[in-house]
């Protein structure tokens, strides 16, 4: 694997490397402006290709501002953040301008949306003081796809930071515009809320309250409109977060004139049931705020294709990635949620992995308190000596906690501690087992995310994958442990496993998580529930073919299949060779149309194979409860639409494809189909999809 950087699991490794800056992984190429000799109020950095421009403004309270082409898309933003001693909210002056610098941003990926990233960023770092004399630099940079920033402060001892006025203004257009941000949970944040409230079944326009006090979450989409008056899309996320400071989300968006302004938040003092520490960052040392960044693109499709998440992390900190293989797995607990204290059960997923080929089988909650049909207990040797049989390798479930959460699910408090949690992972590397599962971590705080950085670089030195659940989104963690293969932080295929009906919700959730969760990092879905139902009040709406279509439209570099042995190997022959063969990690990818909350259109290539899926999740009506058997509650309902595929996009002429597809736009039966043909016409049903497989 090419680095950028050397780098190693040892503790700290990351911090010291996040020092140099993530664009410090880039080679310099060229000097495009010469130092300047006299202060001023504006600074600017403009892409390589000329097409995008960040200005930096300290003449008031100091500001962001993002161009593209000249004009201004992100209309001046607040930047600055208050410490227990000093104010850099305001009286800003530039002490050293600082020079433009194009740098080439290359790096791999083991798991992700493309396996390489080459590209070329103009980066700018900025001399500050403020009115106390107190020094501050801000780092600026900006490529084809957007801009970003971060704030980093010189060695003065410890400090808080009480409050940050740093946020994103975003001009309203006349008809209000879009903002698809997941409300974040006060208490327990694990990111798992609607996009859409139910209630209220509209797409929200900007500056609209979500539907927690706790404010909103990153990443945000929204449409906008530039200072022409054209439509534009803008993403907005963090990457680099590495302990020094905790994962932040936004206040409640505040309209003003004509404008929306989101602001970033800290978590609360009572995540973590009040435990590890405050919610709002406590600072040693040198130390930087993370990358705040902003893709900018026309449509939301494009959005979806952007790597600045990674491109601005921490580069690889594993030195030896050859044990890295990302992989599907069976995963028994959302069809059967005692499957895992069921010796005999476990067995019978153990088995469906090795009829499909899939390499690992996950071992979800209770597994520790396994029992045959004897009722005696199954020690974890015998559980590996199974999987090996089979030639698998296992991934197992450990409850986070630890003082973060009160969940009785075992096994616990066997990895919140450096000590205790080596002691187990040197034991699982001792059996062969391949990775674990770390799930209910809830909290944002500081310590939290400093324990998961932790829990990543000692799991790569004991060579074991890991999973995180119950978490917050990915900050560019895959790249810099490309053993983290996958988070679901995320809607995933557990809310089926429910008596209410938030099946009606999740095909236009897709349609929307596809192009901002996904966009930011591997999600951990759990996809493919072929099943009528979960929970029989609860039953799926979308039909086989936009089951099908998760595998392609939601990338993860470890994907546990969902569903029974019984339905899966039930499926048709070409049903099953494509649940065993589809890819988890891509060479390429190209978002080819999304409109969130209506579609979405992905094509991924794997070598010399593109797979290309669609999903439609249009939404007519929705009952606003969410008791299936109350009085006037009717089924969620959508509508049929057609798609077209043509290969000219993909860089080809004609191709054969096998076609994975409603039958009709009335109905939804899956229809499995071999075409040749240089566009394809795709009719889906309503909550339908599609998987185009082109070798």
């Amino acid at each position: 694997m090419n680095q950028t950087t050397p780098g190693g699991p040892a503790r700290r490794s990351v911090l010291a490397a996040g020092a140099a800056t993530a664009a410090a992984a880039a080679v310099p190429l060229t000097v495009a402006a010469p130092a300047e000799a006299a202060p001023r109020a504006e600074v600017t950095v403009t892409s390589p290709k000329g097409t995008v421009t960040l200005t930096l403004d300290v003449s008031g309270a100091p500001t962001y501002s993002i161009s593209v082409h000249g004009t201004v898309v992100v209309p001046p933003s607040p930047l600055g953040l208050t410490l227990d001693d000093a104010d850099f909210t305001t009286a800003l002056t530039v002490t050293a301008p600082g020079r433009t610098r194009h740098t080439h941003v290359r790096y791999e990926l083991l798991q992700g949306k493309v396996s390489r990233v080459r590209k070329t960023a103009a980066t700018r770092t900025v001399g500050l003081r403020n009115a106390q004399g107190l020094a501050v630099q801000a780092e600026l940079r900006a490529d084809e796809e957007g801009a970003a920033f971060r704030l980093r402060f010189p060695d003065r001892g410890a400090h808080a930071v009480t409050s940050e006025a740093t946020g994103l203004t975003l001009t309203v257009p006349a008809d209000g515009g879009a903002q698809f941000t997941l409300p974040y949970t006060l208490k327990t944040p694990k990111y798992q809320e609607w996009y859409v409230p139910r209630a209220d079944h509209t797409t929200p326009v900007l500056g609209k309250a979500t539907t927690s006090t706790g404010g909103a979450s990153f990443p945000l989409l929204a449409r906008t409109v530039a200072a022409d008056g054209h439509t534009w899309w803008v993403l907005a996320s963090e990457s680099g977060t590495d302990g020094t400071y905790p994962a932040c989300h936004l206040t409640q968006p505040v309209v003003q004139k004509g404008q929306v302004t989101y602001s970033i938040a800290f978590p609360a003092d009572d995540e973590a049931l009040g435990n590890l520490g405050p919610g709002a960052p406590r600072v040693s040392g040198a130390w930087h705020t993370p990358w705040r960044f902003v893709a900018v693109a026309k449509d939301p499709a494009a959005l979806a294709d952007t790597t600045l998440a990674t491109d601005l992390a921490v580069p690889c900190a594993v030195p030896d990635t050859s044990w890295i293989k990302p992989g599907a797995a069976s995963f028994s607990w959302l069809t059967a949620h005692d499957s895992p204290t069921s010796f005999e059960q476990t067995l019978r997923w153990f088995d469906l992995a090795k009829a499909m080929g899939w390499p690992y089988a996950l071992v979800d909650a209770k597994w520790d308190r396994m029992t045959d049909a004897s009722g005696t207990h199954v020690p974890l040797e015998r559980i590996v000596a199974e999987a090996d049989e089979r030639g698998l390798k296992l991934f197992l479930w450990f409850n986070s906690g630890g003082q973060n959460n009160d969940s009785a699910s075992t096994p616990r408090d066997r990895i919140a501690d450096r000590a205790t949690r080596r002691d187990t992972f040197r034991e699982l590397a001792g059996l062969g087992v391949a990775g674990v599962k770390a799930d209910v971590w809830q909290s944002d705080k500081q310590q939290l995310i400093t324990r998961q950085r932790e829990l990543l670089e000692d799991a790569a030195e004991f060579r074991l994958h890991i999973v995180l659940h119950n978490t917050t989104v990915p900050r560019g963690w895959d790249r810099t442990y490309p053993h983290l293969l996958g988070v679901e932080a995320g809607i995933a295929s557990e809310y089926y496993a429910n008596a209410k009906p938030y099946a009606d919700q999740i095909p236009e959730q897709t349609t929307i998580a596809a192009i901002t969760r996904n966009a930011v990092g591997a999600f951990d879905y759990g996809t493919t529930l072929l099943s009528p139902y979960v929970d029989p009040a609860n039953p799926r709406r979308t039909t086989a073919a936009h089951e099908l279509a998760l595998t392609v439209v939601y990338q993860s570099g470890f994907n546990g299949y969902a569903d029974s042995p019984d339905t899966y190997l039930a499926q048709p022959a070409a049903v099953r060779e494509l649940l065993s063969t589809v890819p988890v990690a891509w060479d390429e990818t190209r978002h080819l149309s999304a409109d969130p909350g209506g579609h979405v259109v992905v094509a991924r290539r794997k070598g010399r194979t593109w797979y290309v899926a669609g999903v439609n999740g249009r939404t007519t009506s929705i009952a606003p409860g969410l008791d299936s058997k109350a009085a006037g509650y009717l089924p969620a309902t959508g509508e049929a639409r057609e798609f077209e595929v043509a290969l000219k996009d993909l860089g080809l002429a004609r191709g054969t494809a096998r076609l994975f597809t409603d039958t009709s736009a009335t109905d939804g039966t899956l229809r499995v189909s071999t075409r040749h043909a240089s566009k394809f016409t795709v009719p889906t049903a309503p909550f339908g999809g599609f998987v185009l497989v082109v070798d």
